[in-house]
């Protein structure tokens, strides 16, 4: 489902998939700085005739800049929305086609219902039972605790693969925090990633005696 709420020459843009809601914000002819799913954004809007246009701007770590272009009409009738967005990072360039139909305001409830994260992306192990949402969330945590993107442990465009190696890696290290935090802190979960990682990739040792 789609949402858009506007005020003036700035575009309120809500998405809603896979049980939870991501909001960005455009306007016509001025850039803004925004943090979706953790992550900066830089994102502006411009009118092509009757078609808004959205271009929105981030940086890869590792594959360069993000850029991505979304165009919505609305048909003659007024019914129908075309939404088709443009992906390019690096040398991948993707291109999709939606077309969302048209639907009273009532329609759209406050709190989308949670779903969890195994109905809704593929060869989830660890995280079965979390709420759809709270798997980006996770992950938008992990970028920074590690100091990684996306594709130090997934396959661009492809995340469900186990083909890397630091995939696995993570799913162990899920599983001793979990176990630290039962047997030792099950009152605070005082245990994260960041507990040894400090945002490096591999968490620093004692040097040599």
């Amino acid at each position: 489902m789609l949402k858009i709420d506007q005020q003036g020459q700035t575009f309120d843009i809500t998405v809603r998939a896979a049980g939870s809601d991501v909001t960005y914000k455009t306007t016509i002819g001025q850039d803004t700085q925004q943090t979706l799913r953790g992550v900066p954004i830089t994102i502006n809007g411009e009118w092509d005739g009757a078609t808004l246009v959205s271009r929105l701007r981030s940086q890869v770590q590792g594959q360069g800049e993000l850029l991505v272009v979304s165009r919505m009409s609305v048909s003659a009738d007024g019914n129908t929305l075309n939404h088709v967005q443009t992906r390019k990072v690096g040398k991948e360039d993707t291109t999709s086609t939606m077309v969302f139909a048209r639907k009273p305001a009532t329609v759209w409830t406050k709190d989308p219902p949670l779903v969890p994260a195994e109905a809704v992306y593929k060869n989830i192990q660890i995280m079965k039972g979390v709420p759809a949402p709270k798997l980006m969330d996770v992950m938008a945590n992990l970028r920074r605790w590690l100091g990684v993107d996306c594709a130090f442990c997934h396959v661009p465009q492809h995340a469900e693969l186990d083909e890397k190696p630091a995939k696995q890696t993570a799913r162990k290290m899920f599983l001793m925090v979990r176990a630290l935090n039962h047997d030792q802190f099950p009152e605070s979960n005082a245990v994260t990633c960041w507990t040894c990682h400090r945002g490096s990739s591999k968490p620093q040792s004692l040097p040599p005696q």
